[in-house]
């Protein structure tokens, strides 16, 4: 729909316009689509375009002297520039409010442009905002839509089976396209942030692995380090592995088959005490099959609160973004980090601060929350001796 709202303004004299994402790629949705229109289905001439691996960043059709091009909201010094006739903002729920408002809300002003916002909803934030002003009467210049996926010819899914692996709340936010309170939830897991698609094991980063121990679910998940231009390490899951009502000696072996070089291995002390079946310890089978756990004995780093704290930074940090990266093979640790739950409360602003121990999604969580708080140790004033067994 956007890009045919561009095709009439691009087709006009000396018109100038953006189409804006959260980072290029993003906003290349569009730009993709405005380009197959002009040159495939319209085959109109273009005067002059700057391509890159095939993307388009800007485009001047011929003899009409009307510009469009293509910008990033994670890059404000592009925004910054000559006044535009249109905007078109691709998810617009994650650009920061100060953005637009700093950067991109003045280019309007100089040709008394207008602005298009497309998105998934994302919670009550600045975006529900801006869609409740089309609804409001006292503001008659805006208007705005909901389109469901379920309008378009081309879903072809089950809602009631997605419903079986989806929560109700990412089925109504991701699919039905309604804003919705995710209150209750431990971490902002997003499956639109979080999610990389082609997320590979790298051979050059280090491999690291947190375990969380159980006979009814044991659960690996394997992950990657690397750090951002900003000096933040950004971490990659890049593998899980989820067993049920299996032996320690099974999970240990499956972990092996799958041939990392872990620089790493970190998992619940708990793991140290000796099973009464088998008369050996968690951490000495899978040292018998050559694997070394290791995990931090202080009650700060086994402090299931603060670790849980200590975590959600890397879901989300305070500027919004993203620090966590899980591949979409991952399918256990994504259900568990998307279900992670407080205890329901009759007061919800009232939330317990331990998580719900439920058996079901806490043990990809605890084997998260293992590895991280062994390999960022937690900072406290508290006196005592933090080492490795």
């Amino acid at each position: 729909m956007a890009a045919y709202e561009i095709i009439p303004w691009l087709l006009t004299p000396n018109t100038r316009g953006w189409i804006v994402g959260p980072n290029y790629n993003l906003a290349q949705k569009i730009a993709r689509e405005v380009k197959r229109i002009i040159m495939t289905d319209l085959k109109l001439p273009i005067d002059s375009k700057k391509e890159i691996s095939g993307d388009l960043y800007y485009m001047k059709m011929a003899g009409l002297n009307s510009e469009l091009a293509v910008k990033s909201a994670d890059a404000p010094d592009s925004l910054i520039g000559d006044g535009v006739d249109y905007l078109v903002i691709d998810e617009m729920a994650l650009i920061p409010k100060n953005t637009y408002e700093m950067y991109l809300r003045p280019t309007l002003s100089d040709r008394g442009g207008w602005a298009l916002f497309c998105s998934t909803p994302r919670g009550f934030n600045y975006f529900s905002k801006l869609f409740d002003r089309g609804q409001d009467e006292k503001y008659p210049e805006w208007e705005s839509w909901q389109f469901p996926s379920t309008l378009s010819p081309f879903f072809k899914d089950d809602l009631d089976e997605l419903r079986k692996t989806l929560t109700d709340e990412t089925v109504r936010q991701e699919i039905l396209a309604e804003f919705v309170s995710f209150a209750g939830r431990v971490y902002p897991f997003d499956r639109f942030q979080n999610i990389k698609n082609d997320l590979r094991f790298d051979p050059s980063l280090p491999t690291y692995a947190g375990i969380d121990f159980g006979f009814r679910a044991s659960h690996c998940s394997i992950f990657q380090i690397k750090h951002n231009p900003s000096g933040i390490a950004d971490v990659y899951q890049i593998d899980e592995v989820a067993m049920k009502n299996t032996k320690t000696e099974d999970f240990a072996r499956k972990i092996k088959s799958l041939g990392y070089n872990f620089h790493g291995m970190f998992c619940d002390p708990a793991g140290a005490g000796v099973s009464l079946q088998s008369g050996v310890s968690d951490i000495f089978v899978f040292k018998q099959q050559g694997m070394i756990l290791k995990y931090k004995k202080d009650a700060i780093t086994r402090n299931v609160v603060a670790g849980v704290g200590h975590v959600r930074r890397w879901f989300e940090d305070a500027n919004g973004d993203p620090h966590l990266f899980v591949s979409p093979k991952c399918v256990e640790s994504i259900q568990a980090y998307e279900n992670y739950r407080y205890p329901e409360h009759r007061n919800e602003q009232q939330l317990k601060e331990m998580p719900l121990k439920d058996g079901r999604f806490c043990h990809a969580n605890d084997a998260l929350r293992f590895a991280l708080v062994n390999l960022f140790p937690m900072r406290s004033r508290m006196a005592g001796v933090i080492d490795y067994v």
